[in-house]
């Protein structure tokens, strides 16, 4: 018999990582998330910020990408840098794109 894997993804939604108890419950979620094979780690390609400072240029790349082997969601988490907050946002079409800072 073959086991089928299945997702949330769908009930799941993006989110700011505000405390560190927070943090460290998101990052059970997402360890566990690819012990059990529902989601693998992904190298991070492209930056979530991209902009020029003076003679360089800035970008600044989230800390892990995760895709679902369900449903093909693709989830950017940044860790938190405390006062600066983290977050996880989600591409449910698996493709990434640059996202406004007040979309998650």
């Amino acid at each position: 018999m073959v086991r089928k894997i299945n997702c949330d993804c769908s009930e799941r939604t993006g989110t700011e990582i505000t405390s560190i108890a927070y943090f460290k419950e998101i990052k059970l979620f997402f360890l566990k998330q690819t012990k059990n094979k529902i989601f693998i780690s992904k190298k991070v390609t492209r930056p979530y910020y991209s902009g020029v400072g003076q003679n360089e240029v800035i970008e600044w790349y989230a800390d892990k990408w995760y895709v679902c082997n369900c449903c093909c969601t693709l989830w950017e988490v940044n860790y938190p840098d405390f006062p600066a907050q983290g977050f996880v946002r989600k591409y449910s079409d698996g493709k990434y794109y640059a996202k406004d800072e007040n979309e998650l």
